[in-house]
């Protein structure tokens, strides 16, 4: 009898697999399909910033702010929808669980048509709004123009990538993943290097191999053959409100990131010229490689932890939850002494080797940012916790912190004291401000055995 009462292999081994083996199912695929997506943006970089230049890898980061605006509601609609699949699953609300998928792939639709459409039209005013100057503009509005048709299909690709590993398949998910920032690669270096397309190229080479990616992954959610697919489900708007709650704490991480990088190209445009945003690009960079393990770990940990939570079994959320916390720890120490350690080398790779101001000004800043990896992994840990226990309100809290609030205190004032250095303190310090809510925040909800607004 006890056999019978979970409808899958997935849902059992949820609710009583060996929670090691259930971290290593969902968090290294997770980690993988994360990873290669951040080295897809990094080799992006090296390969802009060396075949074409520092200005054109500086054109590409000043519109990035709005791409990860648009992407952050895809984010918001994939975890949001992930974390209601899997609670439902937990409860064993079947109906539930269909209804939240085809509303948040409906919902995403639409979103992601209407986006790119403004996107496409408007791109020259969106990059000086930017605040790309003429020398920057026209390489921004080709790369805008090149990338824009393609974004519905690509929310859809990151969309699908949630719900596979919430119903049980991140092994499959992370497959495609790879595939599509493999292809990519490839298609940046005909495009930019052989083809010598530019940002268009390196915008083409995004849209088509991500499309591509679409194609395997996109139909393993709309096929009847499987328990949860969009075909059983019914378009609720009300649902769509609940995931754009409980999802937003990743998506303000998405937004906040497209607001940090628009604060700093601001700020160092400022102190440093086109020199000091083409640096804070390569940094962010290897930032983005960091943070990218980091949150891979933390949305491997939710469909396990959101599980769980329906079932109302807090031993196994505790023990997860600190498997995640000893493996990012252990992550952020092993970046942390490789930036300090080889730096240089590590930007090196993304400019010309007879631009030497720039790469001086990089090294510098990676050596003060180096410090924030000892801490994010375990606040990006602290916010994914609370979304996979619905408690939207908490997660928002520490994501707006370090992400947005301390940020924002910080690039005004630390410049002012510290010069061009207190620009590369703000990271570090957000971090650890919000490090010290963080874990006033999950020692309560562990100790009360509630997701704290119960």
């Amino acid at each position: 009898m006890k056999e019978n009462r979970y409808n899958t292999k997935t849902e059992k081994q949820l609710a009583t697999g060996k929670i090691s083996t259930l971290f290593r199912k969902f968090a290294i695929p997770s980690v993988i399909g994360l990873l290669f997506l951040g080295l897809q943006t990094i080799i992006d970089g090296i390969i802009l910033g060396n075949v074409v230049g520092a200005n054109a890898l500086a054109s590409v980061s000043l519109i990035l702010p709005c791409y990860t605006l648009l992407s952050s509601i895809g984010t918001v609609i994939g975890v949001g929808c992930q974390t209601f699949v899997s609670v439902r699953l937990g409860q064993k609300n079947y109906q539930g669980a269909n209804n939240a998928l085809t509303s948040g792939f409906l919902f995403l639709i639409a979103f992601s048509i209407t986006a790119s459409t403004l996107l496409y039209v408007f791109a020259p005013e969106i990059a000086v709004l930017l605040g790309a100057n003429h020398i920057l503009l026209a390489d921004s509005v080709n790369y805008t123009h090149a990338l824009a048709p393609f974004f519905p299909i690509i929310s859809l690709m990151f969309f699908t990538d949630y719900i596979l590993k919430a119903t049980g398949r991140p092994i499959y998910a992370v497959t495609i993943m790879s595939s599509a920032v493999l292809t990519n690669i490839v298609l940046d270096i005909i495009f930019v290097k052989y083809l010598e397309m530019g940002t268009t190229g390196a915008g083409l080479a995004t849209g088509i191999s991500f499309s591509i990616g679409a194609l395997f992954s996109v139909p393993k959610i709309i096929t009847k053959r499987n328990k949860i697919t969009v075909l059983s489900g019914r378009y609720e708007g009300n649902l769509v409100y609940k995931m754009f709650y409980n999802g937003s704490s990743e998506g303000l991480s998405e937004l906040s990131s497209g607001i940090t990088i628009l604060l700093f190209n601001i700020t160092t445009m400022r102190y440093l010229g086109e020199n000091g945003v083409a640096a804070f690009t390569a940094i962010n960079y290897v930032l983005f490689i960091g943070i990218t393990i980091s949150l891979g770990i933390a949305d491997g940990t939710i469909p396990i932890i959101s599980y769980n939570f329906g079932a109302k079994n807090w031993d196994r959320i505790k023990k997860v939850l600190k498997l995640a916390v000893k493996t990012v720890s252990i992550i952020g120490i092993i970046i942390f002494t490789t930036l300090s350690l080889f730096g240089e080398e590590v930007i090196s790779l993304f400019f010309k080797s007879e631009e030497t101001t720039v790469i001086k000004i990089a090294v510098t800043g990676t050596g003060i940012y180096a410090f924030a990896f000892l801490l994010n992994g375990l606040n990006i840990l602290a916010s994914s916790y609370f979304t996979a226990l619905t408690n939207a309100k908490i997660s928002i809290i520490i994501s707006s912190l370090r992400g947005l609030i301390f940020i924002v205190i910080g690039i005004f004032i630390y410049p002012r004291i510290w010069g061009i250095n207190g620009i590369w303190f703000t990271v570090p310090i957000a971090e650890l401000c919000t490090f010290i809510v963080s874990f006033i925040l999950v020692k309560k909800s562990l100790k009360n055995k509630t997701s704290i607004h119960e």
